[in-house]
């Protein structure tokens, strides 16, 4: 075994992806990658218009190919298949829904303030997208879903850490670290 040089963690939204692949780019010295800025246009409201996934693919690869280890936050399921081979090491999260659904409420009141709340401008975006986050257990695998991520998960043969407990960031980082120092 090496050291592996891309990490791709992903699973249900409010599961902490992006927390643990930021804190495995500081503390291991990766180069970190968000999927939301391969995927989504720059608009406002933010997340209304997806880039073609050509456009997608090609930003993932240029930023693998500038950088030798890389953490992949975020699923790439579908659009990101080509990738798929690339990756030394999967991570799968997924928490129980009430802690997903107060995870993503504060980060959305953080990031976009009064617009989340009763009369903003995004407060009806925000309700649709706590519904969709709600249903990640229950839809089919045609869509971001946990069926959908456990049957791409089917035919990897890469090791995958399964997380699926609550736990701290430093926590996080003891379960990843062995499967990370392997040099």
């Amino acid at each position: 075994m090496h050291k592996p040089k891309t990490i791709h963690i992903f699973g249900a939204s409010g599961s902490g992806t992006t927390t643990l692949a930021k804190a495995i780019a500081s503390r291991f010295g990766y180069h970190f990658i968000d999927t939301d800025e391969a995927i989504w246009e720059n608009t406002d409201p933010p997340f209304a218009k997806r880039k073609p996934h050509e456009e997608s693919r090609e930003y993932v690869e240029k930023q693998l190919k500038k950088f030798e280890y890389n953490v992949i936050s975020g699923a790439f399921v579908g659009w990101g298949d080509v990738f798929k081979s690339n990756v030394d090491l999967f991570i799968y999260m997924h928490l129980p829904l009430d802690v997903r659904l107060e995870r993503i409420q504060k980060r959305e009141e953080n990031r976009f303030k009064e617009r989340i709340l009763p009369g903003g401008d995004l407060y009806l975006q925000h309700l649709d997208f706590l519904d969709w986050v709600s249903q990640y257990e229950e839809l089919d695998e045609s869509t971001r879903s946990q069926k959908q991520h456990q049957k791409w998960l089917q035919d990897v043969n890469k090791p995958i850490l399964m997380i699926t407990e609550v736990l701290s960031i430093e926590a996080l980082i003891e379960r990843v670290e062995p499967l990370i120092r392997l040099s």
